[in-house]
């Protein structure tokens, strides 16, 4: 498991990563999206979770 302060470093690389491609002509990979989604909403429920407990 990752912890909360590797999650949301992760999240970052992620969303600043940039496709590399001439022109901007290439498409980022449709998991690229799915795990930004998904490591956003563990570092979403991370945080509620701490904040309750």
């Amino acid at each position: 498991m990752f912890s909360l302060n590797e999650k949301m470093y992760l999240l970052k690389v992620l969303k600043s990563r940039k496709t590399k491609s001439w022109l901007g002509l290439a498409k980022k990979d449709p998991v690229h999206d799915k795990l930004v989604e998904k490591l956003e909403q563990m570092v979403r429920n991370e945080q509620v979770n701490k904040e309750h407990l």
